[in-house]
This record gives structure tokens, C-alpha cells and sequence, in this order.
């Protein structure tokens, strides 16, 4: 990818990302990393303190960029991915996968996952 499309690429995942943090309050953190857990792009929430030092992060898109490609190979037999949920006590995490790409949202405790959140996240993702 020639730096002209890559920097397309970074600013039209941006503006993803901002649509996303848009759509709740409890949206925590946008971000959008490669198949080998490379950050592409990434917005948190103004006044959020993030959980993950730089380190932590790295480790954390590399483990979950990693789990992508090994559920790409059941895609086959299963269907294509739409959503993984991860809950935590603090957060709670959404995986999309698209085109090699994840797209990772952490979303406040107290907000309940329901299906027209996750139903406008896709609609922000697959647009252009």
C-alpha cells in the first residue's frame, strides 16, 4: 500500500471511529487495527481515562488480531464473523471483523449491549 492510500485509509477509519464514540455515551474507545494487530486508527472518548498503558495495548491487538485470523479459517463452515463480545468487570469489549480488518469498541460497564447499538456500529463500519 503506497503512503497516499494508506493515509486515505487512516483518515477514513478516523471518521469511523468518531461515528462510533457518537453513537453513546458509553462509548468508551474506537479503534481499528490490521490483521497483525497494527493500529490503523483509534479515538477515545474525551474525559475517559484510559485502562491500557501503550504496552498493554500493543499486546492486546496482537492477541485479538491473532484470534481473528484463526476464526477467519471456520468462516468457511460457519459463516462470516459479525460480532464477538468479550465482558469484563470493568468493560465491556466488541470485536467486527472486515476485510482482514478488526474493528475494536470498549464500552462502559453499565451499558448493556443491545442490539441497536451493535446494529448502528455495523451500519458505520460497512458504509464506504
Amino acid at each position: 500500500m503506497n503512503s497516499k492510500s494508506w493515509i486515505k485509509t487512516v483518515a477514513q477509519n478516523r471518521k469511523k471511529c468518531e461515528k462510533i464514540l457518537a453513537i453513546s455515551k458509553d462509548m468508551r474507545y474506537a479503534g481499528v487495527f490490521n490483521e497483525y494487530g497494527r493500529t490503523i486508527a483509534g479515538k477515545i472518548k474525551p474525559g475517559v481515562k484510559p485502562i491500557f498503558s501503550p504496552d498493554s495495548v500493543r499486546h492486546e491487538f496482537f492477541a485479538i488480531a491473532s484470534m481473528m485470523r484463526l476464526r477467519e479459517k471456520t468462516s468457511k463452515t460457519l459463516g462470516n464473523l459479525e460480532l464477538i463480545s468479550i465482558t469484563h468487570k470493568k468493560i465491556n469489549i466488541l470485536l467486527f471483523y472486515k476485510n482482514s480488518t478488526t474493528y475494536y469498541i470498549t464500552i462502559d460497564k453499565k451499558s448493556k449491549s443491545n442490539t441497536l447499538l451493535v446494529n448502528k456500529i455495523k451500519k458505520i463500519i460497512t458504509q464506504g
